[in-house]
């Protein structure tokens, strides 16, 4: 049989006595003299069922008042330690063992740390001082590092011995300070740093005029959406999720990026969405375009692959620039694998859509700072873990030194109006096929 909780056996144990009383209460009623009542057997029972509510009302009655108390300082600090103690004993935590459990090295924690411990979320107005920003900043990353039920309250009372309320606000803190930088670190080039882009892609992947590399990626929920359109979360895979378009450079940053669309959106529905896509003059010079698979819709702006109709063969020419596309193609693959390896959390988002939209925005403002710190770790050059990421193949891209067109070449030119949507992919297809770059 079940074991009885000592709150269960005292609730039943007052039951008992109060129906007992109440029922010699009945009996002096009817038997004895009311011009003579007995105010202190009435003012006992009173007590006692005064006691029985409040024991139902809670939930806990008799937790101490040091319950499972501990010394959560001890904990950010033995992380944060890198010195060997007094006795010449290592430091609790390793290098690659931080890096694990930090997702990325002390060195980089210490960068970013900087970058957001002046922010004003982290001073309070109170006298009431809050804890470091280091252990703030450490509570976030194990969060957003760990995949499935480890991202969770529970999982962080049970790693830093912090209350649920304070992990949440701790989390909250982080992500608007991290938030804030997205302006510096999360931005479209301007045109000169975008014709360093070209010149870098042209000199390694032979595509002139090509700033950034387009591919859409799903990010599965845990929960299935509170909503009435929860259906429409339903993607291609993964079960309930998020689809997110992302535009990348040549270095795996992103540059653009545009998310909340539930995940059975189409890639170029997201896309066309963008304000890449709906006022590409803010973005582009006329002979400036990025790329993407064949799910895209071509334009003056975005060159995509040919589509193969199943069962059925497309041209040679058609086939060559696909492979040459492909190898291009694979930074966006790589940045993405970089995104979810490093933030394991996005591989199954433990938070619940509802019909408030307040939910939807929570997960959002979490994916904008998981962005910003991505890109903040490929500019410190951090590393990434080869296990974490399913592809490893890299490529090492270094800025190029000439510029990768001559003075008349057609593709100098803008795409006249009135032209076919894939006027542009044409004239690459012919040009690579002019230089016998495949």
């Amino acid at each position: 049989m079940p074991r009885k909780s000592k709150r269960w056996r005292l609730i039943q144990q007052l039951r008992q006595i109060l129906t007992k009383r109440l029922e010699n209460r009945s009996y002096r009623i009817l038997f004895e003299d009311i011009d003579e009542p007995d105010f202190f057997a009435n003012a006992m029972d009173a007590v006692i069922a005064l006691g029985l509510s409040n024991a139902l009302k809670k939930r806990f009655i008799f937790r101490s008042n040091t319950y499972r108390r501990g010394n959560p300082d001890l904990i950010f600090e033995e992380d944060l330690n890198d010195e060997q103690n007094d006795n010449d004993d290592d430091p609790w935590l390793s290098d690659d063992e931080f890096l694990q459990k930090y997702r990325m090295s002390r060195k980089s924690f210490h960068r970013v740390l900087d970058l957001i411990k002046d922010h004003e979320i982290f001073k309070n107005k109170s006298r009431v001082e809050q804890k470091p920003v280091a252990y703030q900043l450490m509570t976030w990353l194990k969060y957003v590092g760990t995949e499935g039920s480890g991202s969770s309250n529970a999982n962080q009372r049970s790693t830093f011995k912090i209350g649920y309320g304070t992990a949440n606000v701790y989390r909250q803190r982080v992500t608007i300070a991290l938030r804030s930088l997205s302006g510096t670190y999360v931005s479209w080039p301007n045109e000169d740093e975008r014709q360093s882009i070209a010149r870098s892609i042209f000199q390694n992947y032979d595509f002139p005029h090509c700033v950034g590399i387009a591919d859409g990626t799903l990010f599965p929920l845990a929960f299935e959406p509170e909503t009435e359109d929860a259906p429409d979360y339903s993607g291609r895979k993964y079960g309930y999720s998020l689809s997110t378009m992302i535009i990348c450079d040549h270095k795996r940053r992103i540059r653009h990026y545009l998310a909340g669309y539930p995940g059975s959106a189409h890639d170029n529905r997201v896309f066309k969405a963008t304000n890449l896509a709906r006022y590409p003059i803010n973005y582009f010079t006329e002979r400036e375009y990025i790329i993407g698979d064949s799910a895209f819709e071509n334009s003056r702006h975005m060159v995509s692959a040919f589509k193969k109709p199943k069962g059925e063969s497309i041209p040679t020419s058609h086939e060559k620039f696909n492979e040459k596309m492909a190898k291009l193609r694979i930074i966006s693959e790589h940045c993405i694998g970089i995104l979810k390896g490093r933030f394991p959390w996005l591989r199954s988002i433990r938070m619940k859509i509802k019909e408030d939209k307040k939910y939807l925005r929570s997960i959002l403002r979490m994916l904008d700072a998981t962005i910003v710190l991505h890109n903040i770790l490929i500019e410190f050059g951090e590393e990434e873990k080869e296990d974490w990421i399913d592809d490893d193949d890299f490529s090492d891209i270094d800025e190029a030194d000439r510029a990768p067109y001559e003075e008349g070449d057609a593709l100098n030119t803008a795409i006249p109006d009135g032209a076919p949507k894939d006027a542009r992919r044409t004239r690459l297809m012919y040009y690579m096929e002019e230089h016998q770059y495949f």
